[in-house]
C-alpha cells in the first residue's frame, strides 16, 4: 500500500474502494465477502485477511457509521455526497459492519502489520482508531455511567487523569484497572484509570478492549454474520 496512515482513509486501497461506492450494495459488499469467505472455511474460524480486504472492511464499516450520523472529519466528501439520501443503515448492514470490525482486528495481516510498526514500548496509532470507531457503531441508545459518589469506593480522588497521557478523566469517559501481583496475591491500590484508546494503543491486537454496546431490542442475527 502507498498512503499509509492510522485512519480508515489513510491508506491507498480505502480510498480506491470508497471512489468505487456509488450504492449502499457496494457499502455491503466486503461484508458478504467477509461471510461467504467464512462459510466457505468452517474449519478455520480464525480466518486470516489480507490488508487490502482488510482496508476495505475498515472504510465500509467507517461508511456505516458516516451513515449512522457519526461522519470523521477525514471522511471522503465524493462518498459521502454519492450516499446522501440513502438513510441510516438497516440492521443487517449495522451488525454486518460491527461484526467485521472485530475479525479486521483478531484476524487480519492488516492488524499484524501495524503491530510491526510499533517500537518497544511505543503506541499503536491504528488501536486508537479502531477504538472509536467500534465507539461511533455502538447503537444510539441512552446508558446510564456510574456517578462520581458511585465510583468513589473503587478510586482515590487522585485518580483523575489517564494512567498513559495523563490528561483529564472524567467519570463517563474513565476505564479502571485493577492491578495484581500473583506472585503473593497482592492487589495495588488505588486501582490506574485510563482512557481506553490509550490503553489500546498499549496492547497487543489479540487483547484490544472492544467496548462494544449492544442494544437488547436488536440483537444481530448470528447465521447472517
Amino acid at each position: 500500500m502507498g498512503a499509509w496512515g492510522a485512519g480508515s482513509f489513510e491508506n491507498d486501497t480505502a480510498l480506491d474502494w470508497a471512489a468505487a461506492v456509488e450504492s449502499v450494495d457496494d457499502v455491503r459488499r466486503p461484508f458478504e465477502r467477509l461471510k461467504s469467505d467464512t462459510d466457505a472455511a468452517p474449519q478455520h474460524p480464525a480466518l486470516m485477511l489480507d490488508a487490502d480486504f482488510a482496508c476495505e472492511v475498515i472504510a465500509a464499516a467507517e461508511t456505516v457509521a458516516m451513515m449512522m450520523g457519526r461522519r470523521i472529519p477525514a471522511f471522503p466528501e465524493e462518498l459521502a455526497a454519492r450516499l446522501d439520501g440513502a438513510g441510516k443503515p438497516d440492521d443487517l448492514l449495522y451488525h454486518q459492519a460491527r461484526n467485521a470490525v472485530l475479525h479486521v482486528l483478531r484476524f487480519s495481516e492488516l492488524a499484524e502489520l501495524w503491530e510491526e510498526t510499533v517500537e518497544d514500548g511505543g503506541e499503536n496509532e491504528w488501536h486508537g482508531e479502531i477504538t472509536g470507531l467500534v465507539d461511533r457503531l455502538n447503537p444510539d441508545i441512552e446508558f446510564t455511567p456510574w456517578t462520581q459518589e458511585e465510583a468513589m469506593p473503587f478510586v482515590t480522588q487522585a485518580a483523575t487523569a489517564c494512567a498513559f497521557c495523563n490528561q483529564p478523566l472524567t467519570y463517563e469517559n474513565a476505564i479502571g484497572l485493577d492491578i495484581h501481583d500473583y506472585s503473593d496475591a497482592m492487589a495495588f491500590n488505588p486501582l490506574l484509570l485510563a482512557h481506553l484508546a490509550c490503553l489500546n494503543k498499549r496492547l497487543h491486537h489479540a487483547h484490544v478492549i472492544h467496548n462494544m454496546k449492544h442494544d437488547p431490542d436488536n440483537p444481530p442475527d448470528l447465521d447472517k454474520l
